[in-house]
């Protein structure tokens, strides 16, 4: 059986890295890149030893959602056409994501969706994420929702049961993958040409801050915000070394640029990360300042805080879990949280000693074991006439 798997950036290529390995040995796979992140992807790719058999060139310099939603949905149905795969999977809430699952609905072949669930309820936050998730859980045949709660928005939004399973999130996979993975030599490396300095014993003994921000709706008055929160705080902690690994947005480039105070010495901005570079400096850093979704499923694996500067967030399970601290952008409240969990020590550790809400590292395993059974194979073979066939016990 031919399945299709499409991503279109660094973070889709991190949580489907897992399934692909899990599922290659098994099914004949068609790997599917839209271009929609360019040189960010490369050393993921790289990393995870993944070698698209397509990739399209599909993102302007400028980024324009318009334009490449209309070059994705033409390339995308020129390789389901040439391939015919039976299924396709899609991950999370790209423009990539929803694309590739509403072609696959045009190419009638059922469309599984990884990451499933996650909500806000404010179309515009984030934007235009969750609209885009919103849309492939009503083409999608199959959920693999990460948490309990992730299932539980998709019931409440009439998503059948028997088409719900809960697996984790695979993002803890690739986390623990990569782990075993590193390469301390090249990270140190990249580390030093990247901060312009010698991350060498020295560098392992600095207390670190991991600092990152690009969601479009910060950018402008919220990013200058999270700005001033940043130059606060290394006026406040001249011992911490705060490390911001830009986004290639140049609005968001901008701004860092013309906020950021360039004469403090204990904030280096670089150029974006490799993955493994950036997994090496989570484990690190004592605190993380992030508005990623990806970062906030991920930090926990490493008992690090978060303070997540969004207004909101699909990924409720780090505030209640207790290692992630809403702030928004404001920048008092940025100041008065970090304050609190860099200074009490008691208030840090209870942040510390919590596990991650988002999974075990065998959500990859579950995936397979999915595909593996029979009345799963049946689904796919006979689609779309079995498209209402129920899963009775099915978990």
């Amino acid at each position: 059986m031919k399945i299709a798997i499409v991503f279109g950036t660094r973070p889709e290529v991190i949580k489907l890295a897992p399934i692909i390995y899990a599922l290659k040995n098994h099914f004949k796979l068609t790997t599917v890149f839209s271009g929609q992140h360019t040189s960010l992807i490369n050393n993921a790719l790289s990393f995870f030893d993944i070698t698209p058999d397509y990739t399209f060139s599909c993102m302007n310099k400028k980024p324009d959602l318009g334009t490449l939603t209309a070059r994705i949905n033409r390339e995308m149905s020129a390789v389901f056409k040439k391939e015919k795969p039976k299924a396709v999977i899609v991950q999370g809430d790209t423009m990539t994501t929803y694309t590739a699952a509403f072609q696959g609905f045009l190419s009638k072949m059922p469309v599984v969706h990884v990451e499933a669930g996650l909500r806000t309820n404010n179309k515009f936050s984030p934007y235009p994420e969750e609209v885009l998730r919103t849309l492939v859980s009503r083409i999608a045949d199959f959920h693999f929702a990460p948490t309990a709660g992730a299932r539980e928005n998709l019931l409440s939004e009439k998503i059948r049961r028997d088409r719900i399973l809960i697996t984790g999130n695979t993002v803890v996979d690739a986390l623990l993958l990569a782990e075993r993975m590193l390469d301390e030599k090249e990270i140190f490396s990249e580390l030093s040409k990247a901060l312009s300095m010698d991350a060498g014993e020295g560098f392992r003994k600095k207390k670190t801050v991991l600092v990152t921000s690009h969601r479009r709706e910060n950018i402008s008055f919220g990013l200058k915000q999270i700005c001033s929160a940043v130059n606060t705080l290394s006026d406040r902690y001249k011992n911490l070394l705060f490390i911001w690994p830009l986004h290639k947005n140049p609005d968001v480039r901008k701004i860092v640029f013309r906020e950021i105070n360039k004469r403090r010495e204990n904030i280096l901005i670089t150029e974006a990360l490799s993955y493994p570079a950036t997994v090496y400096l989570m484990r690190k850093s004592v605190i993380i300042m992030t508005d990623s979704g990806g970062i906030q499923e991920e930090a926990p694996t490493f008992r690090r805080p978060v303070l997540v500067l969004r207004e909101s967030t699909e990924r409720p399970e780090i505030i209640e879990s207790g290692t992630g601290f809403l702030t928004g952008t404001d920048d008092k409240k940025i100041c008065r949280v970090f304050s609190k969990l860099y200074e009490d020590r008691d208030f840090y550790k209870r942040a510390t000693r919590v596990k991650n809400p988002f999974g075990d590292g065998k959500a990859s395993e579950r995936i397979l074991k999915f595909f593996l059974n029979r009345d799963v194979q049946d689904f796919i073979s006979r689609y779309p006439a079995s498209f209402d066939m129920e899963f009775r016990g099915f978990k």
